[in-house]
């Protein structure tokens, strides 16, 4: 692949309409103070619901134009602004990961899924991540890693331009949870069991 053709990849971007991105970050169980990570943030569909939820968000975007996009939609998110946002141009598969507690929830160009997958599975401190993926891509994960559970599903319609194909929510649970000794992580007790005994969040957009 030439050098043009990696950064164009890392590029490619469906949008979230505005209900189905309140319903995602609803659905996450994100709480006032969490540090989020919204990598991929594109024009900030996420971003937004994610700071009414009274979130901490990290926005990572490595297209030049919707940094510009989202410090002119959050005009406090330049980087030591002490700001609840903070834009910051990257790519989200280099950008260093917090070493403190974190989730992320975020709708990822589709072609760097996997080597995403296997960064948050790592991460040590990651509590829960929250991913807009194909439905097949959730549904193979699901199978593969135990980890991983499908969480609600996001129809075509629901981004724009609308995406090749239906989507869903992956969830991954991270590796060692604050208070993991104490009970499941933020978010998980809202999740309701699946017959295969896997657990299922709320569907994300109707």
């Amino acid at each position: 692949m030439s050098a043009g053709a990696r950064p164009r990849r890392r590029w490619g971007y469906h949008s979230l309409e505005p209900r189905a991105a309140r319903r995602i970050v609803a659905c996450a169980g994100v709480h006032p103070g969490d540090l989020v990570l919204d990598l991929g943030a594109g024009s900030g569909a996420l971003t937004a619901p994610l700071l009414a939820a009274g979130a901490r968000v990290l926005a990572v975007e490595l297209h030049p134009g919707r940094v510009e996009q989202l410090l002119r939609r959050f005009p406090a998110g330049g980087p030591g602004s002490g700001a609840a946002v903070e834009v910051r141009r990257g790519d989200l598969l280099t950008t260093p990961l917090p070493q403190a507690p974190y989730r992320v929830v975020a709708n990822p160009p589709w072609s760097l899924l996997e080597s995403l997958r296997e960064r948050l599975l790592r991460s040590p401190s990651l509590i829960r991540a929250d991913i807009v993926v194909p439905r097949w891509v959730a549904r193979k994960w699901a199978r593969q890693y135990p980890r991983i559970g499908i969480g609600g599903s996001v129809p075509r319609e629901a981004f724009c331009p609308s995406a090749p194909a239906g989507a869903a929510v992956a969830i991954v649970i991270g590796r060692r949870p604050p208070n993991a000794d104490a009970g499941p992580p933020p978010g998980h007790d809202e999740l309701s069991p699946r017959r295969d005994g896997r657990r299922i969040a709320p569907a994300a957009a109707r």
